[in-house]
């Protein structure tokens, strides 16, 4: 538990053997999204208690321009000794993080066998270098309108992707005009389908893309080709599955307002579909998968804790990091922002909150690829879109 925890950052600050002076004190500002204070408060808290030499200021910053302000801050000097980092961001970004120093008894094959697969992948290097530590692992999820479902005699989400062509056609009015009353599903736009870029990367990987080749660079082979025609089938006025167009507002937007019968998002969605809409009979499910016998594939989104390469405080960086994503330590963190955990141990222990029970289980078979530069890869796909 946390007492052993105290016991071996204690072994890295002073060594074996070394005769115990004072440790040297240090004040850290971490950075991060999403979450406010009281995510953070008795996290912080805790780490002052057990470690009364160190202490950790959080400050939220607008994920818009987070990762603008970051990169300039770091390159001005200014910046945090903390931050978190975006999974997609590790290729773009990796030069600005310090790796885990020697010393500490915490190596890669802790890493794997600690926390899920796709961090592992994404945040140890050929190497076996760790890059940062990941708290949590949002997942990509259908949501739907229950009301909608129950008025068409639907008892179960779908569980394909033809399941949901199939609920789309029948959930879809148009008027005498053949214009969209009422959208099935909210896919095959750019512009006004929220996570556009996520769920293309989902679908390209569960029809099979690899987006490597042989010499690392990056290229669409067929299976992008065929997942992208899928995706724009719903967009295309011609096409059975034709549910969507450029004329409808934001897809979780349309969602809420009763709109649109179902649209894909992330846990982090849920909170604003309910403060848009407090009266909006929500469902989720798990997202589709191109057949019921595929390995299931899904695409991750979250933020990882990185220590900054120029911090003059790295090691005590790393012991916060370290005390943050311990089992209990992480497991109250969760409760607080409510999360699905990277961590094994805290997925096989479960949880009593009914819908997270789909983000926790999807966590193990979330996938990505190393994305080199995201905001080009967006502009990318809109336009292949």
């Amino acid at each position: 538990g946390l007492g052993l925890l105290a016991l071996i950052v204690g072994l890295v600050v002073f060594g074996p053997g070394r005769k115990q002076s004072a440790p040297s004190e240090a004040a850290l500002e971490l950075w991060g999204v999403g979450d406010d204070d009281s995510a953070w408060r008795d996290l912080l808290a805790e780490f002052k208690e057990q470690f009364p030499h160190l202490s950790v200021a959080y400050r939220r910053l607008d994920e818009a321009t987070y990762e603008e302000t970051l990169v300039n801050r770091l390159a001005a000097g200014r910046g945090p000794d903390i931050f978190f980092l975006k999974n997609s961001w590790v290729t773009k970004h990796g030069d600005k993080i310090a790796p885990l120093p020697e010393g500490f008894p915490f190596d890669s094959r802790d890493f794997a066998s600690t926390f899920v697969e796709e961090p592992t992948k994404n945040l140890v290097s050929a190497e076996g270098q760790i890059r940062g530590l990941p708290l949590f692992i949002d997942t990509l999820l259908l949501f739907y309108n229950r009301d909608h479902f129950n008025a068409a005699g639907i008892a179960e989400p779908p569980k394909t992707w033809d399941e949901v062509a199939v609920l789309s056609r029948g959930l879809t009015r148009r008027d005498q005009a053949g214009d969209l009353t009422r959208s099935g599903l909210a896919l095959g736009g750019s512009k006004n389908v929220e996570h556009s870029f996520e769920i293309l990367n989902a679908l390209m990987l569960q029809w099979g893309e690899n987006f490597v080749d042989e010499r690392g660079g990056i290229i669409l082979g067929n299976n992008a080709s065929e997942a992208l025609k899928f995706y724009v089938s719903f967009s295309s006025p011609t096409d059975a599955n034709f549910s969507w167009n450029e004329n409808m507002p934001n897809s979780l937007d349309s969602l809420a307002e009763g709109k649109t019968s179902m649209a894909l998002g992330f846990t982090a969605d849920v909170t604003r579909l309910r403060n848009k809409n407090p009266h909006l009979n929500l469902g989720m499910a798990a997202l589709p998968q191109r057949n019921v016998n595929q390995t299931p594939v899904n695409f991750p989104n979250y933020y990882f804790l990185a220590a900054s390469r120029l911090s003059p405080h790295t090691v005590a960086a790393w012991q916060f990091m370290l005390f943050a994503t311990s089992r209990d330590i992480s497991k109250a963190y969760l409760e607080n922002s409510g999360r699905a955990p990277a961590r094994r141990d805290l997925i096989s222990s479960g949880t009593s909150k009914a819908e997270l029970t789909i983000p926790y289980r999807q966590a193990l078979s979330a996938k990505s690829w190393p994305i080199p530069d995201e905001p080009a890869g967006r502009r990318v796909f809109a336009e292949a879109v």
